[in-house]
């Protein structure tokens, strides 16, 4: 119910929680992707998008798009997108590389808009993924 009351930027807000605790849970024991620095659980990573929410609205939610990183890397160096890219074939493969820059040159600057029932549905989603890799 309280859902229901929610704007849909608070919505959002929350499946972005839900979603870069989902990347964290993921990723963890996996170093920087970008520059490589081994992250220890006690480090305060971020969740970084190799292309930014702002320019690619689509891939916000991509789990190919999105992945731990040091705050030196994603905020000091806004994403270290030169070294992501170099280091992203190890860690997804090249063909999920070469599909997400494909689907970033298709979708760049796309004014996507969410609707409700997908953030809400992601929401469910990635909270069920986060229970499951935490062992809840």
């Amino acid at each position: 119910m309280k859902r229901k009351r929610k704007t849909m930027g608070k919505l959002l807000n929350d499946l972005q929680a839900v979603f870069n605790l989902y990347i964290r849970l993921r990723d963890a024991g996996k170093p920087c992707v970008s520059c490589g620095k081994p992250l220890f659980e006690t480090d305060t990573t971020n969740a970084s998008h190799l292309f930014p929410v702002k320019g690619y609205p689509t891939l916000r939610f991509n789990e190919s798009n999105v992945h731990r990183s040091c705050v030196w890397c994603n905020m000091g160096l806004e994403g270290n997108s030169v070294e992501y890219l170099q280091r992203l074939p190890k860690r997804i493969g090249q063909d999920k590389v070469d599909e997400l820059l494909w689907l970033a040159d298709r979708d760049r600057k796309v004014n996507h808009k969410w609707q409700r029932h997908e953030i809400l549905e992601k929401i469910e989603h990635y909270k069920a993924l986060c229970k499951s890799l935490s062992g809840q």
